[in-house]
């Protein structure tokens, strides 16, 4: 038998997406949960479909929802039915959903609402990795550890308390300028809350973007905490019709779900490789699915001005020239990374092994060793991750495989001996 899409729509039939499962699947799911909780399949059928809207961000009102059950009821006795269309509404009523739990009604496969619910495996895309709360420990000891970024840092967090706290920047304003609301301030409240986080390879881009909720955090006070979303990749979908535009939309419903149930707490959603999704239409090798996909993005960044949900959205590219022009445009704040210079590595170096109290001639060996102008390195310096991630750990390698002290030449040898990361396009 041919599976029957499921079609959510607005509530005046605007197409939203397309389930990823059809409607055999899903009333397949109700028939092992009557079994389970010992419902009739009557009972079981139309809880599973709202607990699996209510896991996309979506609502559905007792009318819709008799109306969709009948229309799967024809399936389950045979019929042929091409596409069954389910009016639902953005949101879920946080209330409504916990009361539903405590009663004991069945919430598809226990997972939060963060992930799209699924009826099997090879259905299921989870939009988001593992949620995380700030203030944290670990994310405000390395983001302490990003040497040469107190720039970006400082930037960033003003941009993201102007972007989500509006009411902190009319109350400077009032202060300074007698009791006023500037103009510019009201059309600060109408930017897009995208800040864009561009540069080369290794450069603290995502460090950064993924230990910043903790700063942020202690900014902001008054007991709030910052929750980060991290969009999976997935999202950009199997090139299926459709498949990217439902996914992106469905994504950002969720995302804009959990915000109205944080009640107040900031959102950051993150996106790493944003270049993935938001390339450039100029492309000329662009398919068509990728088009309407970044038009779907584009659309949903402009609708976070009008929610006025704290949710923030850091796009990170290791190539910004791929973005297209109007993601650019959207920003409210672009950050670019560039590979240390000599001052900063110098830095790295003494902050990560302030026991070995380097030398001023040892760390000028060791800034040369991985600077532009050393001939093994092709005129590329090394970026941060390559120190902290590479010849760092090389050098406490080579000590602890020998049974002795880690020394200033363990390091030295590593920085003679590895080559920095080359920038992306060259070879």
């Amino acid at each position: 038998m041919t599976e029957t899409m499921l079609q959510i729509v607005s509530s005046s039939g605007q197409p939203i997406g397309t389930l990823r499962l059809g409607a055999l699947a899903l009333v397949s799911k109700a028939e092992e949960v009557a079994r389970d909780r010992h419902l009739s399949k009557r009972t079981a059928l139309p809880l599973v479909l709202r607990e699996y809207l209510q896991s996309m961000g979506y609502e559905i009102g007792k009318v819709e929802l008799d109306a969709a059950v009948r229309a799967l009821e024809r399936v389950r006795r045979g019929e042929t039915v091409a596409v069954i269309q389910i009016p639902v509404c953005s949101g879920i009523d946080q209330k409504e959903s916990n009361l539903a739990q405590a009663n004991g009604k069945y919430h598809l496969e226990g997972k939060s609402h963060l992930m799209v619910a699924t009826l099997d495996s090879t259905h299921m895309i989870a939009f988001f990795e593992a949620e995380r709360t700030y203030p944290d420990t670990a994310a405000q000891h390395w983001y302490e550890r990003l040497v040469g970024l107190e720039d970006h840092k400082a930037r960033l967090l003003i941009e993201l308390e102007m972007l989500l706290y509006p009411e902190r920047l009319e109350e400077w304003s009032k202060r300074y300028h007698s009791g006023q609301v500037l103009q510019i301030c009201a059309l600060y409240r109408n930017r897009v809350p995208l800040i864009l986080l561009e540069g080369d390879v290794g450069t603290g881009k995502t460090a950064l973007a993924e230990t910043v909720g903790d700063a942020f955090a202690r900014r902001i006070g008054n007991g709030r905490q910052v929750h980060m979303l991290k969009i999976n990749t997935q999202v950009r979908g199997t090139g299926q019709v459709g498949e990217m535009s439902d996914l992106i939309v469905q994504a950002f419903a969720q995302a804009e779900a959990r915000a109205k149930a944080l009640g107040g707490d900031p959102v950051l959603l993150l996106l790493d490789e944003a270049d993935a999704l938001a390339v450039s239409r100029e492309t000329q090798q662009m398919h068509h699915e990728d088009k309407a996909g970044l038009s779907t993005l584009l659309q949903r960044l402009d609708k976070l001005r009008l929610t006025r949900l704290p949710i923030a959205v850091l796009f990170i590219t290791n190539r910004p020239e791929a973005l297209d022009p109007a993601i650019r445009r959207r920003a409210a704040l672009d950050l670019h990374f560039a590979r240390p210079g000599d001052d900063i590595r110098a830095q790295i170096f003494r902050t990560s092994v302030p026991e070995l109290r380097l030398g001023e001639e040892e760390v000028t060996r060791l800034v040369e060793l991985t600077g532009p102008d050393e001939h093994k390195n092709k005129g590329v310096p090394f970026t941060a991750s390559d120190l902290t991630d590479r010849l760092l750990p090389a050098a406490l390698r080579q000590a602890y495989s020998q049974g002795r002290a880690l020394e200033v030449r363990d390091l030295i040898e590593q920085a003679q001996i590895l080559e920095p990361t080359l920038s992306l396009g060259v070879s």
